[in-house]
């Protein structure tokens, strides 16, 4: 019997027993056809026509607890020996649940390479995987484990990408030529399964405290301003502490120590590893430490707090007990003290709310301080060709951006959305979102998103994924007007675009990195990392020597959805984008003779279909014509050489995919042609007759 069953027939034991006291002590005189019946303390008349005269009234009586204190006593007495006689709880059966997939990427091109990723390391000492031919094969294998209601633990294996189907039997030892033996290609040809995810998630009995997480985050519960999201091949990488909880239902918090990554995350891209000015480098306690708030002090406004913070540090070579210190004189204590190589602090404030169910307002605001070391920092901008993930200074920075969107408000299928945005010069989030995420409406100038960051990640990716660029110094407003109607979905982007970045005589040689190549529409389809063949304007170059500059964005797409067979979508884009440059205002004798003037088109037209449930099918065309006047040159002995460049290039797709209870195949089959005809015809040139492909069949388990 339960406690509870247990409880209620005790009650029900103790009630009767009551009744029955309390009928055996009513009046003698009353017999079954007397005047009055007595039943706990309540008189209750009978009909009874042969009384002689009818009797006063009972007092009524108060009614008396249902259970004395001594019963109570009782139950409470049986309900503790009950107890104690049942088992302990058991706690829930521990649920290990093991999933799988796997990956098999094949790539074509007309070319030499061999590999298996068309981007790839962006190191200076390259790799020996990237290349468009080649098919490699990934293995995936993840664990779950809820242990209890409180815990559950996690972890994934997963092969390195790089093994192609040639290797065969390829062990891992890199050897300094390529030859026929196993020992030749390095550890990412030998496919072995590498421990990533880790995690260990509890929930605490804890005042306030939701959960606590050990391990392997994606990062995506704060923003692209602070802490981003981390792209797809480093999803499962990025660990740290996580302590998430509730404030009695006033405001939620997480405070989260997440460790730096040794490439990337710091100037210089890297944490003072790859630093010829560091000896000894020490970076396995450099983090970037958060804290985050949110809460409704309002109920139709959302608040979010984000604070970040990376602390880079290096050993302080003038403590005896560093490693490689001359210090001779000092005496040693055990202790090394650190200095900061680099640090970077991201504070951002978002609001969010909806107003009559059709307006929705979000806007973001936020500062930045950074400020690497120069004596424990190389100075990327002027040592590696102005390729450096932040200023060379101590510098401040601030971001906005502003957001409006009215849903079909007039109930005619029409919707507008205006933002306004504005990130200062300065702005620096080392550790904010390098791709996947977009934090502007505007179509921009290449077609992928728009980040606030300089360390923009456009490597370890194949040419079918979108590219991303800086915005670091934009100032603007965009009005987007999107329509609906029956089967037909269109919409209008209007741009305008000033730069806070605005400047004549910037310092580009040893503060402000300008990544090589500043000028010209950036050419995504033919662009290689670190933009070395000149294919316009790398994606993450903001800065130029001199600069007063306006853009006016503007695009028109469509698409529209025949009932036919399974469903097929027509679907165009138009796009025109006016950009102007003054450059150099001071520019004698002609202060225009290195303008810049830019009418960039780009026209595309696609089909889609679905063939039957299984089966879909699209191919699709895409013309690009520039003109730039003054696309790009120097000042040569004072004059100035700008030659004008006029870009052609036109792009043929086709592509299925089939899907099949698990199993999805996809193929997709590009040719290209490019022709580039200048104002100075020895740098004409003409890329014609690429052919490049990529396919992919994945299934999970």
């Amino acid at each position: 019997m339960s406690p509870k069953s247990l409880f209620f027939a005790v009650a029900a034991f103790a009630s009767a027993a009551t009744l029955r006291a309390q009928t055996d002590t009513a009046d003698p005189g009353a017999t079954d056809d007397g005047a009055a019946t007595e039943i706990a303390g309540e008189a209750t008349p009978v009909d009874d026509t042969s009384a002689a005269e009818p009797q006063p009234a009972a007092e009524p009586a108060a009614t008396p607890p249902p259970l004395t204190d001594e019963q109570r006593a009782y139950v409470e007495q049986l309900l503790d020996e009950k107890l104690r006689a049942l088992p302990p709880p058991q706690p829930p059966e521990m649920k290990l649940e093991w999933k799988g997939d796997t990956y098999t990427k094949f790539m074509f091109r007309n070319n030499q390479s061999n590999g298996c990723v068309t981007w790839g390391n962006p190191h200076p000492l390259g790799d020996n995987f990237s290349g468009e031919n080649g098919i490699c094969s990934e293995l995936g294998l993840t664990v779950n484990g809820h242990v209890s209601r409180a815990v559950e633990v996690g972890a994934r294996l997963q092969t390195r990408y790089g093994q192609e189907w040639a290797d065969w039997w390829e062990n891992g030892d890199r050897r300094t030529v390529l030859d026929t033996t196993g020992e030749s290609l390095g550890m990412n040809h030998a496919a072995y399964l590498q421990l990533r995810g880790v995690y260990v998630q509890v929930a605490p009995p804890i005042p306030t405290v939701r959960f606590v997480r050990i391990g392997q985050s994606d990062l995506s519960q704060y923003n692209a301003f602070t802490v981003g999201k981390v792209r797809y091949i480093d999803r499962f990488n990025a660990a740290g502490v996580f302590l998430n909880g509730d404030l009695w239902g006033y405001a939620g918090y997480e405070l989260a120590r997440v460790s730096l990554p040794k490439l990337w995350a710091s100037a210089n891209w890297n944490t003072g590893i790859d630093d010829p000015l560091i000896d000894n480098p020490f970076w396995t306690r450099d983090a970037a430490y958060v804290v985050k708030l949110t809460g409704s002090p309002l109920d139709a406004v959302d608040l979010r707090f984000v604070t970040s913070a990376i602390l880079d540090e290096e050993a302080d070579v003038d403590d005896p007990d560093a490693l490689g210190s001359t210090n001779q004189i000092d005496p040693k204590d055990g202790v090394v003290q650190t200095n900061l190589r680099y640090t970077n602090v991201d504070s951002t404030l978002e609001a969010e709310t909806t107003l009559f169910d059709f307006w929705h307002l979000k806007a973001i605001g936020g500062v930045s301080y950074q400020k690497p070391d120069p004596g424990l920092v190389f100075n990327a901008v002027s040592g590696n060709q102005g390729l450096s993930p932040v200023v060379m200074k101590e510098s401040w920075g601030y971001a906005a951006v502003v957001r409006s969107e009215l849903f079909d408000p007039l109930e005619i299928g029409l919707d507008l959305k205006l933002e306004y945005f504005n990130i200062g010069e300065d702005w620096t989030a080392t550790m904010g979102a390098r791709r996947e995420s977009d934090v502007l409406l505007t179509d921009g100038f290449v077609e992928g998103g728009q980040l606030p960051t300089l360390n923009i990640a456009n490597e370890f990716q194949d040419f079918t994924e979108p590219f991303y660029e800086s915005i670091i110094g934009w100032h603007g407003i965009t009005a987007l007007l999107g329509y609906s109607i029956w089967d037909l979905t269109a919409s209008l982007e209007g741009t305008y675009l000033d730069y806070n970045s605005d400047r004549q005589d910037r310092d580009v040689d040893g503060v402000y990195p300008d990544f090589l190549f500043t000028d010209g529409m950036t050419d995504t389809d033919y662009y290689n990392f670190a933009n070395t063949n000149d294919r316009g304007r790398d994606p993450r170059s903001v800065y130029r020597r001199n600069q007063a500059r306006h853009t006016v964005i503007s695009a028109l797409k469509a698409a529209y959805e025949l009932d036919l067979l399974g469903g097929i979508t027509i679907n165009g884009k138009g796009k025109y984008i006016w950009d102007v440059d003054q450059r150099d205002q001071n520019l004698a004798p002609d202060p225009t003779a290195d303008d810049y003037t830019g009418h960039l088109l780009t026209g595309a037209v696609g089909v889609s279909g679905v063939l039957t449930e299984h089966l879909t099918l699209g191919t699709g065309y895409q013309l690009d014509y520039w003109i730039e006047r003054h696309r790009s040159g120097d000042v040569v002995a004072g004059a100035a050489d700008y030659p004008d460049y006029t870009t052609m290039k036109h792009k043929v797709h086709a592509q299925i995919s089939y899907y099949l209870e698990g199993l999805t195949f996809a193929y997709r089959i590009e040719y290209l042609d490019k022709n580039v005809t200048t104002s100075k015809p020895e740098l004409d040139y003409h890329m014609r007759n690429i052919v490049r492909s990529v396919g992919s069949v994945s299934v999970s388990f």
